[in-house]
């Protein structure tokens, strides 16, 4: 039996009403989840270089993406995951738009060729991470 004008009014009057709400709730719940699995998986970034975990915004979600951002001293990096990507960008806390891909990033403080574009595979990228932090920072220290 199909539904009455009236019900389907009511329906859709009630998801108008509640659809924010819901999609709020999905958001933290989706965005706390992806924040533990960080802390987690990543538990050396935040012990060893006391990184934390900024708030987000909330936003639109595109397909299956989700990110957070992790400050560390004067550095954010982005952790994106989603469609099958999981990638990091880092940007200077100064300039917090400024956002390189985290393989880019690494070459620019050693002057490296930059035609050659880096693949990143995120099972390397503690090791990359300690290896090029302190040069990361000086590179993106805020020049006066």
């Amino acid at each position: 039996m199909p539904a009455r004008p009236v019900e389907q009014l009511d329906y859709n009057s009630t998801m108008l009403l509640f659809a924010s709400w819901l999609e709020g709730w999905a958001f933290k719940g989706r965005q706390r989840r992806f924040e533990r699995g960080l802390q987690k998986d990543f538990s050396w970034l935040f012990g060893k270089f006391d990184g934390r975990i900024l708030p987000q915004k909330r936003y639109r979600q595109v397909l299956n993406y989700i990110e957070a951002t992790v400050a560390v001293g004067d550095l954010f990096f982005e952790f994106i995951r989603g469609h099958g990507d999981f990638h990091v960008n880092v940007a200077p806390s100064h300039s917090p738009n400024e956002w390189l891909e985290f393989g880019q990033a690494t070459d620019l403080p050693c002057e490296a060729d930059r035609a050659r574009t880096p693949t990143m595979q995120m099972s390397g990228f503690q090791r990359l991470f300690e290896a090029n932090l302190e040069r990361l920072k000086a590179y993106f220290s805020k020049r006066i």
